[in-house]
């Protein structure tokens, strides 16, 4: 649906009255001029009728001092158009009949005066000089109103308009909290709310700017620890291990590799300028992924089905995929016992799907949120508000159904 500017709304307001203004102002004087005819002729035929009513008194003939009025002693004497109107319709007093001819009448205490009126009808005569004086009265009330709007409009807009040139430059240069152009705004409804708007500006401004300075330093004080331990692992993997411990140690640095890319995906949700996208393989990252979440099938009789082609790709940054596939499918095999877990790709649809305990009635309509969590979770309730939020940042569909019998995840990646 196309989308009407304010200054073409305020024209085409201004105009569309103006035309209604002009169209009821016409309507009306063709009424008052139609009105005014009818009574004066009946004005006429009153003063005649109180003549013939004294000549009717007085026994005398009854002669109408005009020409164009005639006397009739019976209804029945009456012309035959008007009147066998005038029986069907007794209290009628106007008529028109053929070729032209208009007829008013008055009835009296014996007979009627007939007044034909044809010739001296002068609405019906300068009925088209009327309509073409009305037609150009409209013309120059439009194009009156349309100048009138158009300036209008102008004037009332362009406070608006520096004002969004205002936030245009503010939107270039977010740190500037600084709005030089707003002392130019007048001192009405415009100024009043580029001052609320560079007030909210100013709040967001201090609340972002904090928040990426917590941002920078969680990341610099996490990073640090995990280098710490990384080389504390690479070290220990020099001296003499047991299976089990080079197990354990393997465990620690799949956890390793988790954990830092967490951070990296907490700071890139941190940003406002996004990675490039670039076709990454799926089916790799998803046996990355299964191998990172190994841990959580050990001692499980479950059956892994993987449906997606060598050559499937999507658009994504490979570790912001890399993300979602391990919430989606540590979820899968952290609350599946026995049964089976899918994982297909069609369509640029991306499922997984298990035969788990589903997640909780009480959480399934907010399970995005952040925080909230099953009752048998270990976590913080924080995977699928992460998946929501990677989701949401790049353009990707989420839905999730579950059940006693299982749960589903479908992501729809937007066409390549």
């Amino acid at each position: 649906m196309p989308v009407i500017s304010l200054r073409h709304k305020i024209l085409l307001a201004f105009t569309g009255c103006a035309v209604a203004i002009a169209l009821l102002f016409g309507l009306c004087s063709l009424l008052f001029a139609y009105h005014t005819e009818d009574r004066f002729f009946e004005s006429l035929l009153q003063a005649e009728a109180n003549v013939a009513e004294q000549q009717l008194a007085e026994g005398a003939p009854v002669v109408p001092r005009l020409g164009f009025i005639r006397y009739y002693p019976a209804l029945s004497a009456l012309p035959a158009g008007i009147g066998e109107v005038l029986k069907q319709t007794p209290n009628r007093r106007e008529f028109a009949a053929a070729q032209g001819k208009h007829f008013h009448l008055i009835p009296l205490s014996t007979g009627y005066l007939l007044a034909d009126v044809s010739e001296q009808l002068i609405v019906r005569n300068i009925r088209g000089q009327m309509f073409t004086f009305l037609l150009c009265l409209l013309l120059a009330a439009i194009v009156f109103s349309a100048v009138l709007a158009f300036w209008l409009a102008r004037r009332v807009l362009k406070p608006l308009h520096q004002l969004t040139a205002v936030v245009d430059n503010a939107g270039q240069h977010p740190t500037d909290t600084n709005w030089s152009g707003i002392a130019a705004l007048p001192a009405d409804e415009i100024g009043r709310l580029a001052q609320a708007l560079q007030q909210a500006w100013l709040r967001v401004a201090e609340f972002v700017g904090r928040e990426q300075q917590f941002t920078q330093d969680v990341s610099h004080e996490l990073r640090t620890p995990v280098t710490v331990s990384r080389g504390a692992i690479t070290l220990l993997r020099h001296t003499t291990l047991t299976a089990q411990q080079l197990q354990l140690i393997e465990r620690l640095e799949l956890a390793q590799q988790q954990i830092a890319q967490s951070i990296e995906t907490l700071m890139l949700l941190a940003r406002e300028q996004q990675p490039a996208a670039s076709r990454t393989p799926l089916l790799p990252l998803v046996e990355h992924s299964i191998l990172q979440q190994q841990p959580k099938l050990a001692g499980k009789q479950l059956q892994l089905n993987i449906d997606i082609a060598a050559d499937e790709s999507v658009m994504i940054a490979d570790s912001v995929l890399l993300i979602l596939l391990n919430n989606l499918l540590g979820n899968a095999f952290e609350y599946t016992v026995t049964g089976h877990i899918n994982i297909a790709f069609k369509q640029q649809t991306l499922t997984v799907e298990d035969t788990g305990s589903g997640i909780d009635a009480a959480i399934r309509q907010n399970v995005f949120d952040s925080g909230v969590k099953g009752q048998s979770s270990q976590g913080m309730g924080v995977g699928l508000s992460l998946v929501k939020r990677l989701c949401d940042k790049w353009h990707i569909a989420y839905h999730i159904q579950s059940d006693s019998s299982g749960t589903r995840v479908r992501l729809q990646f937007p066409q390549q």
